[in-house]
C-alpha cells in the first residue's frame, strides 16, 4: 500500500505575527493576551486560512469518530495543525506577588486536515489514534492546555475557565459597586456615609435563599 503524504495546511512565516509559535516538534501554535485579543485572533485566523480553520477538538468527531484526548495525542505528535490561544489576566497572591493567571486556551484547527484523518482512518495505515493509557490521555491532555515553555515558572498559573454563573456574579458585583459610588456623590452628609463606605470596601455576599448579591453590613 502508499503511503500518502498528509496535506497539511501551510502556515507561512508572516502568519506568526497572527496565530504565534509553534511548539518545536509539533504543528500547535500558540498565542496569549486579552479576551478582546482572542477574539481578533479567531476571527484573523480564520480569514487566514480562508475559512478551512475555526474547527473546535470537540468538533472533530463530525469527521473523524476519535476521542478528545486522540486529537490532543495528534496535536502533541505533530501530525495535526492547530492554533491555541489563552487568556491571560495578572493577579496578586496573597503574599502580594504579582503573577500571570492564563485559562484553558481556545483551540481551533483545520477543517480539510481533519477530512483528510478520517480519510486516512477509513485506509487502516496500521496505527492506532487514541491515547492506549490514562496516563498518555492525560499527558497528551496537559501538553495541549499547558504551553510547555510556562513549566517550571513560577510566575505563571493555569486556571479554569469562569462559568457563565460566576462571569455574572463579577459583572453584578462590578455593577453594585459602581451604583454605591454613584450614590455616594449625589447624597450629603450622612445620607451618603453608607454608600461611600460600601463603594470603598463593603463585601458581597450571595444570599443563600434568592442566590443573589447582597451587602455583608
Amino acid at each position: 500500500m502508499i503511503k500518502r503524504e498528509f496535506p497539511f495546511i501551510e502556515v507561512l512565516a508572516e502568519a506568526r505575527r497572527i496565530v504565534g509559535e509553534p511548539t518545536p516538534g509539533t504543528r500547535l501554535y500558540r498565542r496569549e493576551g486579552s479576551h478582546e485579543e482572542c477574539g481578533e485572533w479567531f476571527e484573523a485566523t480564520g480569514k487566514l486560512f480562508g475559512g478551512d480553520v475555526g474547527l473546535s477538538p470537540g468538533g472533530v468527531t463530525m469527521y473523524v469518530p476519535v476521542s478528545r484526548a486522540a486529537v490532543h495525542k495528534r496535536l502533541k505528535e505533530g501530525r495535526l495543525t492547530g492554533f491555541a490561544f489563552y487568556v491571560t489576566s495578572k493577579e496578586t497572591t496573597f503574599l502580594g506577588k504579582t503573577r500571570k493567571a492564563k485559562q484553558r486556551p481556545y483551540i481551533v484547527l483545520s477543517v480539510s486536515e481533519c477530512k483528510a484523518w478520517g480519510e486516512e482512518m477509513k485506509r487502516r495505515l496500521g496505527y492506532e489514534d487514541e491515547p492506549e493509557t490514562e496516563t498518555e490521555a492525560k499527558a497528551a491532555d496537559k501538553f495541549v492546555e499547558q504551553d510547555p515553555k510556562d513549566r517550571g515558572k513560577k510566575g505563571v498559573v493555569y486556571k479554569e475557565p469562569m462559568a457563565r454563573e460566576e462571569i455574572m456574579d463579577l459583572i453584578q458585583t462590578e455593577v453594585r459597586f459602581a451604583v454605591e459610588a454613584a450614590l455616594g456623590k449625589l447624597l450629603p452628609g450622612k445620607l451618603g456615609e453608607k454608600h461611600r463606605s460600601r463603594a470603598r470596601g463593603g463585601t458581597l455576599v450571595k444570599d443563600g435563599k434568592t442566590k443573589k448579591m447582597k451587602w455583608k453590613d
